[in-house]
């Protein structure tokens, strides 16, 4: 098995809304609240520079640069990188994680107006030390083909969750931490230098305390849109990219304000890549994403364990399985899917009769008007210029008989996650032979 782990935090329902509400209460205008909370929510795959897949840089090859790159944005810490899990422990609140907010905080007066973007992404480091407080946990790989390299790889601590769950990031999961990190978050915001000379009148931290209690034990998007508009903030388009449950009623609307280019073909032209895997992917997940037959999908491109079978303990998908993991990645309420769709191994046959009931709801599936809009622009690390790719794929370097390569995407749907395909080449043909994810900023 395969799976490929991301970094992973606190969702938009703290790095955007939360964030622009306490802006609101320590006195900044609409428009600035907003600028802060936009800069803070695009350091989650809201921007090129911020797309960097642990699965790239740290599994299937090595990029120390990189490495440092989602250290400083998602996991403060002061140990070295590369160094050893246990060295590169994250605090929460600590010097590391406020060094980005030091730096800003030294905006003169003058510029004030036009660094909210860069204050809200240094809030989103400082808040992000909560969430990823701990060592990083080694991602568990299940088959030799692929590993990642546990002095590069940065995941979620086993104590909150592990490298493969969302349970970092939910507020109802750590309420006493939601709260000490939405002060820490305040204090900065009511420190900042004024803009235009206009001094601003924050409230005080203990008439806006006793407001986050709701806040933090909301458990879907439903319950988070109802304190979003109690607390006078009507438009929660963000938090259709959370991976919280629907809840009470149907949530069809994401955010709109990350600044990235649009793919133009599902074709990759990754360079370096030979050409007929190239080919195989490109049908593949051209396929996927505009099809709901996924037993056909499943049949035309999945293939008989047996045909497969390598020593070890990589257990190939077989069509049934490949079928109900196409179909949960496809849902469009993903965190109704999130917890099937993260099983490690290989799913049950009460958990594959739990995604065929899932598919059969009304309107279950997210539909694009071209597979192109599904996806995440990708670049890979390399130094020569790439054109824009809608997946990354990479060859395995192993000893066993054959061929195998894996292909890591990020859909728009499910903001928060990473996808690898993995193929053999059997029989001359290329196959999928699993399909493994992990949680992903």
């Amino acid at each position: 098995m395969l799976s490929c782990p991301i970094v992973h935090a606190y969702e938009s329902d703290v790095h955007f809304g939360l964030t622009q509400w306490l802006a609101l209460q320590a006195g900044f205008a609409p428009p600035q609240a907003q600028a802060i909370a936009i800069g803070n929510n695009r350091v989650d795959s809201g921007d090129m520079q911020y797309l960097n897949p642990v699965f790239i840089y740290g599994c299937v090859g090595a990029d120390d640069d990189t490495a440092k790159a989602v250290s400083q944005h998602h996991y403060p810490t002061s140990g070295a990188i590369p160094g050893a899990p246990e060295q590169r422990n994250v605090v929460p609140g600590s010097d590391a994680a406020h060094r980005a907010v030091r730096q800003v905080m030294k905006t003169p007066v003058t510029q004030s107006g036009l660094r909210l973007y860069l204050l809200g992404e240094a809030l989103h480091i400082l808040q992000d030390s909560w969430s990823h407080q701990g060592a990083p946990e080694v991602p568990q790989i299940g088959d030799a083909a692929f590993g990642c390299d546990p002095s590069r790889a940065w995941s979620h601590a086993r104590a909150r969750g592990g490298w493969n769950s969302h349970k970092a990031d939910q507020t109802m999961s750590w309420p006493s931490d939601t709260v000490t990190m939405a002060k820490a978050t305040y204090d900065v915001l009511t420190s900042y230098p004024p803009i235009m000379e206009a001094q601003r009148s924050p409230k005080s931290w203990e008439q806006i305390r006793p407001e986050l209690d709701g806040f933090s034990k909301a458990a879907t998007k439903a319950e988070k849109k109802a304190w979003f508009s109690a607390h006078g903030i009507t438009d929660v388009a963000f938090l259709g990219d959370t991976t919280l449950k629907d809840g009470a009623e149907r949530f069809d609307v994401h955010w709109s304000e990350r600044k990235l280019p649009a793919l133009t073909t599902i074709q990759s032209r990754q360079h370096n890549v030979n050409a007929e895997l190239l080919d195989f992917y490109s049908r593949f997940f051209g396929d996927w994403l505009s099809s709901d037959d996924f037993d056909r999908v499943a049949a035309t491109y999945g293939v008989a364990p047996a045909k497969s079978a390598r020593a070890g303990s990589f257990v190939p998908m077989d069509k049934r399985e490949l079928a109900a993991r196409l179909k949960l990645w496809r849902l469009r309420d993903h965190g109704t899917a999130a917890d099937l769709a993260h099983v490690p191994g290989r799913l049950t046959s009460k958990q594959l009769a739990s995604v065929a009931a899932l598919g059969k709801r009304s309107d279950a599936y997210v539909r694009y008007k071209a597979p192109t809009d599904a996806f995440f622009p990708m670049l890979p690390i390399a130094n020569d210029p790439s054109p824009l790719l809608p997946f990354i794929v990479s060859e395995a370097n192993s000893d066993f008989a054959g061929s195998r390569a894996v292909a890591t995407a990020k859909f728009r749907h499910a903001p928060y996650d990473v996808v690898a395909v993995v193929a053999d080449k059997i029989d001359g043909q290329w196959r999928v032979v699993s399909i493994e994810v992990a949680v992903d900023h």
